[in-house]
């Protein structure tokens, strides 16, 4: 699913709003699709949705609620760009609805306390050295399929960057092979 396109992309600065066009389509999707199913109690997300949606096609945002999910992940897919807020709910979206074995992986390699992938206390994590975050990387890359793998790192760079800055030279060792 993931490209040579994805591990070229310039890293410094990334952004969500920048990372997601250059995400495959169907990794869009999925992670589109996974952010209407993901934690139904929290409408917050998918209101954001329906909003870009809405501004994308010019649409009042009752009549983007009232579409079919499958239309509205059409749309986020091919004609929303989203800003950072949106962008950042579609990759967690992405990983805590499909992803969390991965994402467990990778913590217990790094040695950060998580429940089921996703960090007990996300505000409080140090950036994990660069050695850490490299064999940590290599340990899901043996178990999960590379396009998955790269999606995530770079995802984390990008929802992230002070604390996940040092995965860096983690993916542009990953695109200086292809």
């Amino acid at each position: 699913m993931a490209t040579a396109r994805l591990l070229s992309i310039p890293l410094e600065g990334l952004d969500p709003s920048k990372l997601w066009p250059h995400l495959p389509a169907e990794v869009r999707a999925i992670a589109a699709r996974s952010l209407y199913a993901h934690d139904a109690a929290d409408t917050t997300a998918r209101q954001l949705a329906d909003i870009a949606i809405a501004r994308a096609l010019r649409f009042r945002e009752v009549a983007v609620r009232k579409l079919p999910i499958d239309r509205r992940v059409d749309y986020l897919v091919r004609a929303v760009r989203p800003d950072d807020s949106l962008g950042s709910s579609l990759l967690l979206a992405l990983h805590m609805e499909n992803r969390r074995p991965m994402l467990a992986v990778f913590l217990d390699a790094l040695g950060i306390p998580h429940e089921n992938g996703a960090i007990a206390d996300a505000g409080h994590v140090e950036p994990p050295p660069a050695d850490r975050l490299a064999a940590a990387a290599d340990r899901i890359f043996e178990s999960f399929p590379a396009e998955e793998v790269e999606v995530y790192l770079t995802s984390l760079l990008a929802l992230d960057s002070a604390t996940w800055g040092e995965l860096v030279p983690v993916l542009e060792r990953l695109g200086s092979k292809r």
